[in-house]
């Protein structure tokens, strides 16, 4: 007969536990790094455009509470010569529009089918989530090497934590 082995829950040590929120501040950190270089400053050309839909996506945790909700705005307008219907609208902000709602949206002209809103196309208009993530990764380098030196510590038996 085979004899059920009992799992132990082990707890993550203090070096472990600093490494993890490194290694999460460093991840935050790459992604504001990556929406900090967004730039849509070659969207210049701008067009009237009226809200078609706004789809609010709620979203729960495993208990069932409520965690936030996620807007996507679509919009209506003509550009170039070409009608363009139910575009997702891009940038910052576009979470206040309401269907039926005009606004002005800006394109490349090279891509007409791709709208964002005007104050997405100036210059450093995403600049805050660029340094923040500079400044995260560069917290991570600090915290992860507190966590590696706390494991150091630990498996040479000098730290009893």
């Amino acid at each position: 007969m085979k004899s059920k082995r009992k799992r132990t829950k082990r707890k993550l040590s203090l070096g472990g536990t600093v490494l993890t929120w490194g290694i999460i501040i460093f991840i935050a950190g790459v992604i504001g790094v990556i929406v900090g270089m967004t730039d849509y400053t070659d969207h210049t050309e701008t067009v009237e455009a009226d809200v078609s839909e706004r789809q609010v996506e709620v979203n729960y945790d495993d208990d069932g509470d409520r965690t936030g909700e996620d807007i996507t705005i679509y919009v209506d307008y003509s550009a170039e010569g070409t009608d363009y219907t139910s575009v997702v609208l891009n940038g910052l902000n576009t979470d206040g529009y309401q269907e039926g709602q005009d606004l002005t949206v800006a394109y490349a002209p090279d891509d007409p089918g791709h709208v964002v809103t005007p104050e997405s196309t100036e210059e450093g208009a995403y600049d805050f989530a660029l340094y923040l993530g500079i400044v995260g990764i560069g917290v991570s380098v600090f915290v992860i090497a507190g966590g590696a030196g706390l494991l150091y510590l630990k498996k040479r038996g000098r730290l009893r934590v």
